[in-house]
């Protein structure tokens, strides 16, 4: 396992499925080649069933989604998080993060 990928588990940008909005008309599912969704037959819903397949700063589901029902943490939020872990972690400043 790569650092990159200790990294990304606590990198927290994967989709949030807003229920109220959702269409469930499968566009999310249909969309996104790193299938992070799966179908829920229980609650006749996609749901996030694989988040860390998810490529950090795609956001081309909600792109997708005619309900805005996707969203995603905001840049802001990523970036914060990423100095966090790199202070944690201990790496330099400067140090060039896929976004």
């Amino acid at each position: 396992m790569s650092e990159f990928s200790l990294l990304r588990t606590r990198l927290p940008w994967f989709p949030t499925i807003d229920y109220m909005r959702c269409r469930s008309d499968l566009r999310c599912m249909n969309f996104c080649p790193y299938d992070v969704f799966e179908w829920d037959a229980d609650t006749g819903h996609p749901v996030v069933a694989h988040p860390y397949r998810c490529v950090p700063g795609c956001d081309s589901c909600a792109q997708n989604c005619d309900a805005h029902a996707i969203s995603f943490p905001s840049r802001q939020q990523v970036c914060t998080i990423l100095e966090r872990l790199r202070r944690q972690e201990r790496i330099p400043h400067g140090t060039p993060s896929i976004l």
